[in-house]
């Protein structure tokens, strides 16, 4: 961290959301030893609460010295160390719209030449280098900003708070412990009297336990954020495009008794449980001479591989037969929910076999029988039950590090199983503690600083 420095520079960018190109109110945010002046050049005011620290106060955006004014603004500063980003900040609230807040921008650059455009990030990357947060902080904060539904937005605002440093700085806390002993040992061993290797072990061990469910959840989160995608795989004319439509409570897909109907790809996302999720009707399997099916059905075949989970839907009307079981065998088993027997309607379920009911669940998507089972089966198979429990968002950063120290413990039990010296316990350790500190940012490269904040949005 010795080698990360704040710049010198004043910064500025638009700080809200503009792209839909008008809006009541857009914000272009100053940060920096020049924020106040800068701003000073560019507004003129007669507010007796003007360029006071945490006071709004009103004025007039001056395009030239011959006081042309192109805007009303409020002006709010913020002055250092009690800011977002420990700096000065002044924040300009013009009247939105692509045009007039641009032109303010341009103002604003022209008239200082030692204000720059701020890069993505810059803002959260000084309130970060400046002790205002810790860098899952900073990363939760643009996953707030990019939460594609509540719950993600939830877990966001859970880091932001500062939960994810919590759990990690718990767990450093945990090996720090045992560092000191090992470390005090190394130096006076012979005023310690033996060391306790099954309550190191133990100890070790209950460290690791909470490192691995940490992952684990992580795993599941992500669905949480980037949603699942499921895939209805089967042959011609059993019900998929029926399913599609059941679920998504609305006709996506053209339904006919014709095989062969759905010729590519139809998508539509939906929510259940609070997590996003892409429900991929494709064109049934089946022989064909067709080109434009042809490449339907390979398609269908793609969406197998390309898909978190799968449900295999099949005929009752005509049972479960050689032709579904060699399909069958191209999913992954992990990733099938459930074998979906549809048209129960059309059969008396009596007369089913019983190896054919294994692992099924018998629907009329015609008639709306057994969508409720359906969805709990996917919620059950997908381990979306178990995300409710979940209360912070890890990345893929956050997974590699305490990845990272898990095997600096493993290596630790390897030290001990094969009576290795035993000060090799505390290089381990050491490192064990430097992974976990490198995710809330107190052990960082300049390089991976700055490509974690080029992720940020210009603004924040």
């Amino acid at each position: 961290m010795d080698s990360i420095v704040t710049t010198e520079d004043t910064i500025a960018a638009i700080a809200s959301a503009i792209s839909i190109g008008k809006g009541g109110v857009a914000i272009i945010r100053v940060s920096g030893k020049d924020a106040i002046n800068s701003c000073k050049k560019i507004v003129q005011t007669k507010s007796k609460y003007a360029w006071k620290s945490h006071r709004v106060f009103r004025g007039f955006i001056q395009e030239n010295k011959q006081n042309k004014f192109i805007d009303e603004v409020l002006i709010l500063v913020m002055k250092s160390p009690n800011s977002f980003t420990g700096e000065d900040v002044v924040e300009l609230h013009c009247h939105g719209g692509i045009i007039i807040v641009n032109k303010v921008l341009k103002i604003l650059l022209s008239s200082n030449s030692r204000v720059r455009l701020a890069n993505p990030g810059e803002f959260s990357q000084r309130a970060f280098l400046n002790g205002k947060i810790d860098l899952t902080q900073a990363e939760s904060i643009n996953q707030l900003i990019n939460a594609s539904n509540t719950r993600s937005a939830e877990l966001a605002f859970s880091g932001v708070q500062g939960e994810i440093k919590k759990k990690i700085d718990d767990i450093k806390n945990d090996l720090i412990n045992q560092l000191c002993e090992i470390e005090a040992r190394v130096d006076f061993e012979e005023e310690f009297t033996d060391f306790d290797y099954t309550k190191y072990l133990k100890n070790i061990k209950k460290v690791k336990e909470k490192i691995e469910l940490l992952i684990e959840n992580a795993k599941r989160n992500s669905y949480i954020h980037n949603g699942i995608s499921i895939a209805l795989i089967g042959k011609t004319n059993v019900g998929k495009s029926s399913l599609l439509n059941l679920l998504a409570k609305k006709e996506k897909a053209i339904v006919t008794n014709i095989p062969g109907t759905t010729r590519d790809v139809i998508e539509v996302n939906l929510t259940i449980n609070d997590i996003p999720m892409k429900i991929i009707d494709t064109a049934g399997i089946r022989e064909t001479h067709e080109q434009i099916e042809s490449i339907g059905i390979k398609k269908s075949f793609g969406k197998i591989k390309e898909s978190d989970f799968i449900i295999y839907i099949y005929s009752l009307e005509e049972g479960f037969n050689e032709e579904d079981k060699k399909i069958i065998q191209e999913i992954p088993k992990e990733k099938l929910i459930t074998i979906l027997g549809n048209k129960k309607d059309l059969i008396d379920c009596k007369n089913i076999n019983s190896n054919e009911l294994k692992n099924t669940i018998l629907m009329s998507i015609r008639n709306n029988d057994g969508e409720r089972l359906l969805i709990d089966t996917i919620i059950k198979k997908c381990g979306l039950k178990q995300v409710e429990n979940i209360n912070i968002f890890l990345n893929e950063r956050h997974l590699a590090n305490l990845s990272a120290c898990l095997s600096n413990l493993n290596d630790t039990d390897e030290i001990i199983k094969n009576k290795l010296p035993f000060d090799l316990l505390s290089i381990e350790l050491r490192d064990g503690i430097q992974n976990l500190s490198k995710i809330t940012g107190q052990e960082l490269t300049e390089e991976l600083l700055d490509n974690i904040f080029s992720k940020f949005c210009i603004g924040k």
